[in-house]
């Protein structure tokens, strides 16, 4: 924590408003006293004068938990920071006792003790300590290391050298790098956030806390900002929690990046921005930018993400950093390091803090290769073979992650897996094999490297605790037995499997989930008795194995083997464990088909998750909800789960792959309920976070796409649903072979597209595609068969070939019947495909009974029975049957319409209808006069 917050550092030589773009609240401000603030600062080592506390002041002698209060030595508008004295460590502490200005005190409190105990976890030289952390009445108290100094701020005042400078930024570098790889991340990172010990060693101080409290009066204060108009949007699962009311984030102006103007999460590339505008103030005596023109640019980077700018925009983004003054002495590197630093996009930033720190040493690297050298030159031959034995030595330290990695993937594995593929004789299975592979590869490569970083983080580069590299390893740990169980599985592969292999590999936990040190941190706890630990892993092991059978497609012995775990699970009493299985088991149940005994399982698999502080099981939990209840129509439950899902979302402070999960699962109820602008709205925004962390060879995002071009087609945007199928069958084919069925269902859909397009012969083409393949898969008869089928005969009414057409839908009722049975719901589709033919041949009064037969299956989606119901009138119309039914069911298909939003569809019924009234009643002909059914016909408009 800063030594003394005085006034804030504005710029002399620049006006208020522009440095600071609009006026910080009240608290924010300075205050004044007649003792003047150097007077102030002269006696406070840590704040300004406490003179105006908004509370009773602890006096000295009273308690906060175990510390003995000293004395107050500040306050702000957040809080208060005494002096402490820990009577069981006989220390001496800065207590900070934190006020929460929020509308959910509760929930604020949790979030605090939670990153404050996060921070407590990082121990490394350049970051000020935290002792404790806990609760006082309504406040959290944060115990720290108590640092008499100036803040970075105020060392700065001084005249210092570029190196002197540079030497203190590197160890504050240090610390910012310690908390990235405990995974924390600033947020809010300037001198005033960093003091200067007596040693002259820097310590980076409120890690984690800078997006939620500002509560301290600042040299320059966090304030909050009005986004720039067209900045407001919707929040997301995972967005920002620094936007604390729509429209507004809170951060320093003269540091804060430009992501964090669009109230993105920031990450450690933001801190890396903040870092490099307070060295680039440091070295060369001005800011390296106006806060206004970077709020400018954040909009021009959001603009950039949906249009391409013009010629004066990329201009403008390119001049918002300011270059150094060209008679400056720090030398070039330097110069090139912090603009980099400062790119505006944070791609285009180091790729972490250690890379931007390794730029930045390259001096002392210089001076140490020199030195080394002419030291070398001296060195008896028994000494340099001793430097080098220490230097490999600590190489050595954190080597064998990939040996491990080993045991579960590796050559004679991979060929086995190659070997079973190939014996089940599918066409497909060397592409499925080759890409399998290629997942496997690339996971097995991120194991080793999450591995190798966590075990470096504490070994090698001490950022890192022991507890914390032990919490890793135990995940990691986990995710290898997952993975070794799939992979294990997949060498003994049968023909079903090999279908769905690449969707089961592809659903593996990625070891990047073991980065994130505050989930890990705050879940329960393994016991600390030997056998029951002993006892939780060997089922951890078995649990794996049942799930690699549930991502292979084999619900019903995963389903068994999982109910026979339950009770030596819940034996246990490891919370974490009972949510895993739980959430597993009642995902197979749903599965298979028992959607109510499913749900309750996961929800209990919540319920242990919540019980065992596991946020991302409880997430995963909450996602299948959503899922489930949607595929049971629960719209209230499934908006009251993808609530609570976000929730825990925003309080982990985001999850790329978890919100791009829950977005997908939104988006597939959405489809199924015909609410095609919410479907493509989430389908849209699972797309985007997939692209930011999934692997090409993702099927994941493959079948977005494809679910996207599906939207579009319901939704009428032809041309769209082209592109997108057209894409996902490239990717496919790419992926899972040219004769794979995922491949067959895209040529259906584009058979749909391209006859909605008017492309009849493609749209023939690709339907006979997708029988070729469902044929070669399934044999002759099968409902995938006929499923395909259905689609050839739609592009055969359309190119006038009704003969055929019914012909082939007959075929296809046929099939479904000897398989399905009677009374299954997909007959719908064959009987209402005759009727269409029969009518489209003006056979109307032979179309009504398929049609009719079509209508039968009322459980079917709005849709299909909209164009049965729309059909079934024209041909009771055409046959002169019931003019009445008529013009009822087609009321009835325009109401369904609706419901869907096909206002193409609905446009035309009204037409219908508007051309069709009820013919008036005419006395009945004589039997002489009677016309001729010929005659008869030409008295009504006929309508295909």
């Amino acid at each position: 924590m800063p030594s003394s917050w005085p006034p804030d550092d504005r710029d002399p030589e620049q006006p208020q408003e522009e440095t600071q773009p609009l006026t910080p609240p009240p608290r924010a401000r300075e205050r004044t006293s007649p003792e003047g603030p150097q007077a102030r600062q002269a006696r406070t080592p840590y704040l300004q004068d406490r003179s105006e506390s908004e509370g009773p002041e602890l006096r000295r002698g009273e308690r906060v938990d175990r510390y003995v209060i000293l004395k107050a030595v500040g306050e702000g508008g957040m809080g208060v920071v005494y002096a402490a004295y820990d009577p069981e460590l006989d220390r001496k502490v800065a207590l900070k006792l934190l006020r929460l200005e929020t509308t959910d005190a509760e929930q604020g409190r949790a979030r605090l003790l939670r990153e404050a105990q996060a921070m407590a976890r990082v121990s490394h030289p350049n970051v000020c300590s935290v002792y404790d952390v806990g609760t006082f009445g309504e406040q959290v108290f944060i115990a720290m290391e108590f640092i008499s100094g100036p803040t970075l701020h105020q060392w700065l005042k001084q005249a210092r050298s570029w190196r002197d400078v540079l030497r203190v930024f590197l160890q504050a570098g240090q610390g910012l790098e310690a908390a990235h790889a405990a995974g924390l991340v600033h947020r809010d990172f300037k001198p005033a956030n960093v003091l200067i010990g007596k040693d002259e060693r820097a310590y980076v101080t409120d890690f984690g806390l800078a997006r939620r409290v500002s509560f301290l009066e600042e040299e320059e204060p966090s304030v909050a900002l009005a986004l720039p108009p067209g900045f407001e949007g919707e929040s997301s699962p995972g967005a920002s929690a620094s936007v604390t009311q729509a429209g507004v984030v809170v951060g320093t102006p003269n540091y804060m990046p430009p992501e964090q103007y669009l109230g993105q999460m920031p990450d450690a590339r933001s801190d890396q921005f903040s870092f490099c505008a307070a060295l680039f103030k440091a070295l060369y005596g001005k800011r390296p930018f106006e806060p206004k023109q970077v709020a400018e640019a954040a909009g021009e980077l959001l603009e950039r993400s949906t249009a391409p700018l013009t010629s004066s925009q990329q201009r403008g983004a390119g001049s918002v950093i300011h270059q150094p003054p060209s008679n400056s002495k720090v030398p070039a590197w330097v110069r090139r390091a912090v603009l980099k630093g400062l790119s505006l996009q944070p791609d285009e930033r180091f790729a972490s803090m250690s890379a931007l720190l390794q730029a930045l040493s390259q001096e002392p690297r210089r001076a140490a290769r020199r030195q080394g050298l002419a030291v070398a030159a001296g060195l008896s031959v028994a000494l340099i073979a001793a430097v080098g034995v220490q230097l490999h030595q600590r190489g050595q330290v954190c080597a064998g992650s990939d040996q491990l990695m080993a045991r579960s993937w590796n050559p004679e594995v991979r060929k086995k897996l190659e070997t079973a593929f190939s014996a089940t004789g599918r066409a497909f299975a060397p592409e499925v094999a080759r890409s399998v592979g290629q997942v496997l590869d690339t996971y097995a490569g991120e194991w080793v490297r999450q591995h190798t970083e966590a075990c470096e983080a504490t070994r090698v580069r001490g950022v890192q605790t022991e507890e914390l590299l032990s919490l890793r390893v135990v995940c990691l740990e986990r995710h290898r037995q997952d993975f070794q169980a799939l992979a294990q599985l997949l060498t003994e592969a049968d023909r079903k499997l090999v279908e769905r292999a690449v969707d089961a590999v592809n659903g593996l936990p990625s070891p990047r989930e073991c980065q994130d040190i505050v989930s890990l941190s705050t879940q329960a706890s393994l016991p600390a008795d030997p056998g029951l630990r002993g006892q939780i892993e060997q089922l951890s092991t078995e649990l794996s194995a049942v799930k690699a059978l549930g991502r292979a497609g084999r619900y019903k012995a995963a389903l068994s083997k999982a109910q026979e775990l339950e009770p030596k699970v819940v034996a246990t009493g490891y919370l974490p464990l009972q949510a895993e299985l739980h959430s597993s088991l009642g995902w197979y149940q749903q599965t298979l088909g028992d959607l109510d005994a499913g749900a309750l399982q996961v929800e209990q698999a919540l319920n242990d998750a919540e019980a065992g502080k596991a946020d991302r099981l409880k997430v995963d939990a909450l996602n299948r909800l959503v899922f489930i209840h949607g595929l049971q129509g629960q719209q209230k439950q499934v908006e009251q789960w993808a609530r609570l899902s976000g929730s825990v979302l925003s309080r982990m402070g985001g999850d790329t792959l978890l919100a791009s999960e829950l977005e997908g699962n939104l988006g597939s109820v959405a489809l199924r309920q015909g609410n095609y602008p919410e479907a493509k709205r989430r389908f849209e925004k699972t797309r985007e976070l997939q692209l930011k962390v999934m692997a090409p060879e993702d099927l994941r995002s493959t079948w977005t796409t494809y679910n996207l071009g599906v939207t579009a087609l319901m939704m009428g945007e032809r041309e769209r649903s082209l592109e997108l199928l057209s894409e996902a069958l490239g990717r496919m084919e790419t992926l899972l072979g040219k004769s794979h069925p995922h491949v067959a269902d895209c040529h259906a859909m584009l058979a749909w597209a391209n006859r909605e397009l008017g492309r009849l012969e493609p749209s023939l083409t690709h339907a006979r595609t997708a029988v070729d393949i469902q044929k070669a898969h399934f044999g002759e008869e099968h409902p995938a068969v006929a499923d395909a089928l259905d689609a050839v005969g739609m592009s055969l009414i359309a190119l006038g070939r009704h003969d055929e057409a019914r012909t082939t839908f007959e075929s296809a009722l046929a099939m479904k019947e000897k398989a399905l049975g009677p009374d299954s719901p997909d007959l719908s589709f064959s009987y209402d495909g005759i009727g269409q033919a029969l009518l489209a041949a003006g056979r109307a009064e032979e179309a009504i009974a398929p049609l009719e037969k079509a209508l039968s299956f009322e459980d079917l989606e709005p849709e299909p029975l909209a164009e049965s119901g729309f059909a079934l009138a024209r041909a009771l119309w055409q046959s002169e049957k019931d003019y009445v039914r008529a013009l009822a069911e087609a009321s009835k298909a325009r109401e369904r319409f609706v419901q869907v939003g096909k206002q193409e569809r609905v446009a035309e019924v009204e037409t219908w209808l508007k051309s069709h009234p009820v013919p008036e009643a005419k006395p009945k002909p004589s039997r002489a006069k009677a016309l001729s059914p010929k005659r008869k016909r030409g008295l009504v408009h006929l309508v295909p």
